[in-house]
């Protein structure tokens, strides 16, 4: 090796390289090159030796190697565990000709990945960016920078060389790191004695010739490289469901769809965290079948017990029959039988075994149990609280019905305790629920739960199968066919209210209380009586009488059905005359009895309908027919008999003017069965007419019509009655029509399969009815996809209703590729009709609030929250649009869309390594028409096993948005929500564009990754608190715990155990329970009070809550950023911004 033939100067000597007494190794390499640099003509050449490498290292000597000559870069793997294997060859292992030892590939591939993530952990701040772009331009701008990895061997030597003339080496422990360079306890020494530099030069040239050339520029090019929005945004999708591709299809004993198994594959996964899970895929998509998989693998598999409950109609038209065809075993209860026999289960005459016996309970149509102050759910939570733990499978196409309310209560009975959802991020379940619906009050969307729905429910919507799972099939009846689904096509069937009974709705409105102003409702709805305008108004004194005590003892249960009548007499009125008509009579006649009664001395208090809410009956016809049991008498010397029997008699008399005006109508007049006549008339005629063959005719014709009332249902059957005889349009209707509803019995079940035998029958039954008018009985879990029709007489006044009922022709296995959804609507009056049931269930509202009744009626939510919404879902089925039954109303439940899209790009191997491969700190930008500009971070922290999303507004000018705090402190504004942050991060469509990257968004998005990294460590420390972890118990509770804390004595060692027992943030409605047990409610001596309490906790299973879990303490340098997303406004959006 030639010498520097200008080298006139003996070069320093570093003789000991450490970082001991705050010394840096760095410090003694850069003093050596510093010093021959300008002490040499020409720089020195270098080789580097290491088997690690990372930016803050080059870092430390890049002032120097910039101006130094030749580098040649040698990286390598070394052992990273000391062997402990013997040294005595097993001679069962073949000597190995050839090739690296599988400890050696081993290596190397832990050294590509260390690399890899030294890169990774890089950081994403504007020093670390412009450190890793002086790396990369070192090393393809430096005229002679090489770089190779040794893959032969390990690589067990690190040395620092300089070539030129032998010069010298510093040789020791350290790697090519920050760590190595500054901070470890690291041991080098220089040599430089030309013999010994001339060996290890010599060694060095070896090993080089036998490395491979190793492209290090292009690894840290890779992250700001312009990557695709859809590569990023698949990387997001991959953070948070990648796990849940593994083995994501199982195979199917029922016979299965594609989509149906995978989703009893997420299902099971559910349950197998959270012992419950949530079926909520759209109606028709078959939910029975999953659930029969999970009963299979219960029942034959795993030779347990299980208990089906669901609606009485479904029992004997679905469960019974599937159960048989399957050979499934399973005990099938209605929701009737459940609550009659919950007390007796396991005697011999209980149709309920011991509870315990029971692995699993289905309950069908869960919606149903959403009020958990019923009957039916106290039955329930006694089953599912018992002491062996069960998996709890919920079946509804509709869990939001009323409010987000009806999602908490259906969780709740799985979820135990408030803190479940720790490990998804949600640290109270309750207080998570309260955030949601203060954020959008109106919305019954769950978009802004979607965390806990994600980690709950398997939700799949028929958009959602039309797009992933083309060519997907479902044998039906022997036959295999493809899994479709038929188009759906809204038509509005307007009709004139008033020409029904002209001048009619003014007076049943102001009877109502529509011109009573809001101060005077307010003053008095909470009382279930309106007393201002007597004789115009209805006071409904007759149904709150404990409102006339003298001694003020009011019943709220009266004023909640004072309520629900004044609703229930405006829907009546919309359904059809006969209806109203047949309320005003039992109202009358219930008047006159009680005046009778009052006449004698007597109150009648109709004892009956106390218990119309805590039964759970949500069909007012049965609360119709408590009307005419006056079970209930008081001795009327307790009243204000005078003002009582004055409001009943004025009341009275707007009844009895009702009724002049309505009894002479019938169906031959009406004006709405008119309108009802001609729509069967075209189907009829359409069917005639599109029809191929008898059968597919007579398909084509069949329907349902539908309405909310018995009475109107019966009207209905008595007009089709004379019409199919006297309008021939009407001829194929003759003979074969039929009436369903609650109170039919067994024949429902015969009319069914006598409607839609290939659907809901064997196939084998005769088909005998094209027609059928029914309440909504036969919404809910019946096959009817033969039909092609269904007509809904009422007024949509809950449009969840209408998903339901639409789901009996639109689904899997329809004989159609259009099915048609017929609405009334009154074309002059709509919007004043709606407008008075939303002032009446606003002040019924008010008045729950007002009094802190938990459910003030079935179907109304105590708090205004779905109002608005349910209007505009009224409105949109007005216009004829078919969203609503495309979508079910809550589509946003869960990640099957982000499941299903990452397994379907994943399928093309080179899609998957390329997101995969991503580097962290990866980016790309998108355009978005008319969107202000915006970033999404996809973030992990430590080895978390979930990641963190944050979305980040901007200003027009790039700045990061500000808004105030609730204290008017300003804060950037970051929006957490996953599915949100998901939202925005997605291009739509994987060929979008990447949008250009302007250096003005890149330095934002700087600016914004460290408020919202910042935002997720402040979201990580609150969690790793237990003091802030600690539920925050309800007053009721502390109350109980201090009642046993003080007079407990007497329990001995039971004592402590039951306090901590009770020591948990319990739902109302195990509060309401403890709350009995306690003063003023319950009176009693403190040692009764505290048995009292011990009872309550062993009757309702209350168990010693386990705390929740902490996470464990995480600093800053340890939230890192994973990929980014920027969304770009469009030019014209931005030209526009700068001229504003």
């Amino acid at each position: 090796m030639c010498r520097n033939p200008n080298q006139q100067v003996k070069p320093l000597v570093v003789d000991f390289a450490s970082a001991l007494k705050g010394y840096r190794v760095a410090s003694a390499i850069n003093s050596l090159l510093s010093y021959l640099r300008t002490k040499w003509v020409s720089p020195p050449a270098l080789a580097i030796a290491t088997a690690y490498f990372n930016p803050a290292g080059f870092g430390l000597l890049a002032d120097e190697l910039e101006k130094v000559g030749p580098v040649r870069l040698l990286l390598g793997a070394e052992p990273t565990d000391v062997d402990q294997r013997s040294r005595v060859r097993p001679l069962g292992r073949r000597q190995r000709r050839r090739g690296p030892s599988p400890e050696v590939v081993q290596a190397l591939e832990g050294h590509a990945r260390s690399l890899v993530e030294d890169r990774d952990l890089l950081g994403f701040t504007l020093e670390a960016d412009m450190a890793a772009r002086r790396l990369v331009k070192w090393l393809d701008d430096h005229p002679s920078v090489e770089v190779r990895r040794y893959e032969q061997g390990f690589l067990h030597g690190k040395a620092f060389i300089v070539e030129t003339d032998a010069t010298g080496v510093i040789a020791g422990s350290s790697n090519f790191t920050y760590a190595g360079l500054a901070r470890n306890n690291e041991l080098n020494l220089g040599h430089y004695q030309p013999s010994t530099v001339n060996q290890v030069i010599d060694w060095f040239d070896e090993q080089w010739g036998k490395a491979t050339s190793y492209d290090l520029a292009g690894l840290y090019k890779a992250r700001w490289e312009p990557h695709q929005p859809w590569d990023v945004y698949l990387r997001m999708l991959h953070e948070n469901y990648g796990a849940d591709l593994e083995d994501a299809t199982v195979g199917s004993k029922l016979g299965l769809t594609a989509f149906q198994a995978d989703g009893v594959w997420r299902a099971k996964r559910i349950l197998e965290r959270r012992n419950g899970v949530l079926i909520a895929d759209e109606v028709g998509l078959g939910k029975t079948y999953l659930a029969g998989e999970l009963i299979y693998e219960a029942t034959m598999v795993r030779r347990q017990k299980v208990l089906i409950i669901c609606p009485a109609m479904l029992r004997d038209s679905t469960w019974i029959g599937f159960l048989r065809h399957h050979n499934l075993r399973a005990d099938v209860l209605s929701y009737e039988e459940l609550v009659s026999n919950i007390d007796t289960a396991g005697n011999r005459t209980s149709a309920l075994q011991d509870l315990d016996e029971y692995a699993m309970v289905v309950i069908d149509e869960a919606h149903a149990f959403r009020n958990d102050t019923t009957r039916r759910a106290e039955a329930l939570h006694r089953i599912v609280d018992s002491r062996v733990p069960k998996d709890l499978v919920l079946l509804t196409a509709t869990p939001v019905n009323n409010s987000l309310e009806d999602l908490y209560s259906l969780i709740m009975y799985f979820a135990r305790n408030d803190y479940a959802f720790a490990d998804v991020g949600v640290p109270s379940l309750r207080q998570y629920f309260n955030r949601a619906i203060a954020t959008d009050p109106d919305s019954l969307t769950a978009q802004h739960l979607f965390d806990v729905l994600d980690a709950t429910a398997v939700r799949r919507t028929r958009r959602f199968v039309k797009n992933h799972y083309r060519g997907d099939t479902i044998r039906v009846n022997g036959i295999e066919q493809e899994v479709s689904f038929p188009t759906c096509e809204v038509r509005r069937i307007d009709y004139d209210l008033a020409g029904v009974l002209p001048g009619m709705f003014d007076a049943l409105a102001t009877s109502l209380g529509a011109h009573v102003t809001d101060d005077v409702m307010a003053a008095t709805v909470a009382a279930g009586v309106i007393l201002a305008d007597i004789g115009q108004v209805l006071t409904m004194a007759r149904y709150v009488p404990s409102q006339f005590r003298l001694d003020g003892g009011a019943e709220q249960y009266e004023a909640q059905n004072a309520g629900l009548l004044r609703s229930a007499l405006l829907k009546r009125f919309e359904s059809s005359a006969h209806a109203f008509r047949r309320t005003v009579e039992k109202m009358i006649e219930s008047h006159d009895r009680f005046l009778h009664a009052l006449e004698a001395g007597y109150v009648l208090t109709g004892e009956n309908l106390r218990d119309f809410v805590a039964i759970g009956m949500e069909d007012t016809e049965d609360f119709f027919i408590g009307l005419e049991d006056d079970d209930g008498t008081l001795d009327a010397s307790n009243y204000d008999v005078s003002a009582l029997c004055g409001a009943v008699e004025a009341d009275r008399g707007i009844l009895a003017s009702f009724h002049e005006r309505v009894r002479h109508l019938d169906h031959t007049t009406d004006p709405k069965i008119e309108r009802l006549i001609g729509e069967l008339a075209t189907i009829a005629a359409e069917s005639n007419a599109e029809g191929i063959g008898e059968e597919d005719t007579r398909n084509k014709r069949k329907v349902l019509v539908f309405t909310y009332f018995a009475d109107t249902a019966d009207y209905i059957q008595a007009a089709i009655k004379d019409a199919v005889i006297t309008d021939g349009r009407l001829q194929a209707y003759r003979d074969r029509y039929a009436r369903i509803s609650g109170s039919d019995g067994g024949d429902r079940t015969e009319v069914i399969s006598g409607f839609a035998p290939r659907t809901a029958g064997s196939g084998s039954e005769e088909d005998l009815y094209d027609l059928i008018i029914t309440t909504d009985v036969l919404a809910e879990g019946v096959n009817l996809q033969q039909a092609r029709h269904i007509i809904n007489y009422d007024l949509p006044w809950n449009p969840m209703k209408l998903v339901q009922r639409h789901g009996r022709i639109d689904r899997i296995g329809s004989l159609h590729k259009r099915v048609f959804m017929r609405c009334f609507f009154p074309d002059e009056d709509l919007d004043r009709l709606l407008g008075l049931e939303e002032r009446l269930q606003r002040k019924l509202k008010q008045a729950a609030a007002a009094v802190g009744v938990g459910i003030v009626l079935p179907g109304v939510d105590p708090v205004e929250r779905s109002i608005t919404e349910t209007r505009e879902m009224i409105d949109r089925i007005k216009r004829e649009e078919a969203t609503l039954f495309e979508e079910g109303g809550s589509a946003a439940l869960s990640g099957e869309e982000y499941r299903r899209r990452l397994a379907t790009d994943f399928k093309n191997t080179s899609t998957k390594t390329r997101v995969t491969a991503l580097p962290w700190g990866a980016g790309s930008a998108m355009t978005r028409q008319n969107a202000d500009p915006a970033l999404v971070f996809c973030a992990r922290v430590g080895d978390h096993d979930k990641p963190f999303y944050r979305y980040v507004p901007l200003n027009k000018d790039l700045t990061i948005r500000i808004v105030r705090t609730a204290e008017g402190d300003p804060v950037a504004e970051i929006i957490r929500d996953t599915l949100a942050c998901l939202n925005q991060a997605d291009p739509g469509d994987p060929t979008t564009p990447a949008a250009t990257l302007t250096e003005q968004m890149y330095q934002a998005a700087f600016e914004a990754w460290t408020v919202a990294r910042a935002d997720v460590h402040q979201d990580w420390s609150l969690r790793t608190d237990p003091g802030r972890l600690a539920p925050s118990l309800p007053k009721v509770m502390r109350t109980a715990v201090e009642y046993v804390e003080k007079h407990g004595a007497f329990l001995g060692d039971r004592q402590d155990d039951l306090a901590a027992r009770l020591k948990a943030p319990y739902t109302t409605r195990i509060q309401r329970v403890v709350r009995g047990a306690l003063p003023p409610v319950n009176l009693g001596t403190p040692r009764e009070i505290v048995e009292r309490i011990a009872t309550v906790a062993d009757e309702y299973g209350l168990s010693i809550p386990e705390p929740p879990v902490p996470l464990p303490p995480a600093n800053l340098d340890d939230i890192y950023l994973v990929c980014w997303m920027a969304i770009v406004p469009t030019p014209e959006a931005a030209s526009d911004a700068n001229e504003v």
